[in-house]
């Protein structure tokens, strides 16, 4: 007798299908290694959250390459439950979760893994020492970033690293602090300073030019990229890369990312991968990595300020406040 209140599958197995990737795709690089990447960001999109802020970079050229885009929302200050222990500063907390659909090649799950517990606690530690947590006494500010796309490199099966320093955690790091930055910034919460994100790494080169990922032009496969460190040169260099992507094609030999508040002059979070020691000229590669990371947190505290000096405007003229010069097409605004 046949079940009617279920519904039945196939009585013969199916095949799902199977699609083919990009991975065959040469990435093809047309900025210089010291030309960070323009980023889009904004804020004041998520009408429930307190603040909020949306970050993308620019779509490469193959639009089958994937780029970064993340949202973050902040919630508070609101009051903790009577029933917590008084507290004089401000508990804030980050968690940073990966969209199911966000990692290319692989399908990530609801639950948070471990990947994820661990951006979400570097992502704390570097936004909390901003946040003026003693004006908000027994109070709460969680920020909740979502990433909606990233461009690989996290470790997964599928990445094709081929060897080097896996950078996409890092980029994603790095953008999740800049955009809760913003979203702190667009909630009215005060801080110390705005925190911006950067990652640079170091790559080899030979003969002033840069190389990429291409086995055959000057490194046989299976060679070890890390005998260039301890004397065997070979007339390679080290060169610094700032903002380097997955889907540039460089073999990363280190990487650094930081979070960097430029008024201050304060470090609030340093991450460091792979071999580093002391060049020829013994310059230490550690400073020479922390530096061009700070150096590309920088240039996009230039975007964070924008972002958050228009939405600023915006809300003053929005009150009356403000209002643009009578005849002017400059732009140029004027104070009630």
């Amino acid at each position: 007798m046949t079940d009617r209140r279920r519904i039945n599958g196939p009585a013969e197995g199916t095949t799902p299908p199977v699609f083919l990737t990009s991975s065959t795709h040469k990435p093809v690089i047309k900025r210089s290694p010291t030309t960070l990447r323009k980023i889009f960001l904004k804020t004041s999109l998520t009408p429930p959250a307190t603040g909020s802020a949306f970050l993308e970079l620019p779509t490469p050229s193959n639009p089958s390459t994937p780029t970064l885009k993340l949202t973050a929302s902040v919630y508070g200050p609101r009051p903790l439950p009577s029933s917590t222990t008084f507290s004089p500063d401000a508990r804030l907390t980050a968690e940073l979760k990966f969209s199911p659909f966000s990692t290319p090649g692989h399908r990530r799950g609801y639950i948070r893994d471990g990947v994820e517990r661990d951006l979400s606690a570097q992502l704390s530690i570097a936004l909390e020492k901003s946040v003026d947590v003693g004006k908000y006494p027994k109070s709460a500010i969680d920020v909740f970033v979502s990433v909606l796309d990233c461009e690989g490199g996290l470790g997964d099966a599928g990445d094709g690293n081929d060897g080097g320093v896996e950078v996409g955690l890092m980029g994603v790091v790095a953008g999740a602090i800049s955009c809760a930055s913003a979203a702190i910034a667009d909630a009215g919460i005060e801080c110390f300073d705005l925190v911006a994100g950067g990652v640079a790494g170091l790559i080899r080169e030979r003969g002033g030019v840069v190389e990429e990922d291409h086995v055959g032009e000057g490194m046989e496969a299976g060679e070890d990229i890390s005998g260039a460190r301890h004397g065997e040169k070979k007339n390679r260099g080290i060169a610094l890369v700032l903002d380097p992507s997955p889907t540039d094609g460089y073999i990363i030999l280190a990487a650094a990312a930081v979070g960097y508040m430029a008024a201050r002059d304060e470090l609030t979070l340093v991450w460091t991968k792979g071999s580093m020691g002391r060049e020829g000229d013994g310059t230490d590669e550690v400073e020479r990595l922390v530096d061009g990371a700070i150096a590309a947190a920088t240039s996009v505290r230039l975007v964070i300020n924008e972002a958050v000096k228009e939405r600023l405007l915006l809300g003053l003229k929005e009150i009356g406040l403000i209002k643009e010069k009578a005849g002017g097409n400059d732009g140029d605004i004027v104070m009630e």
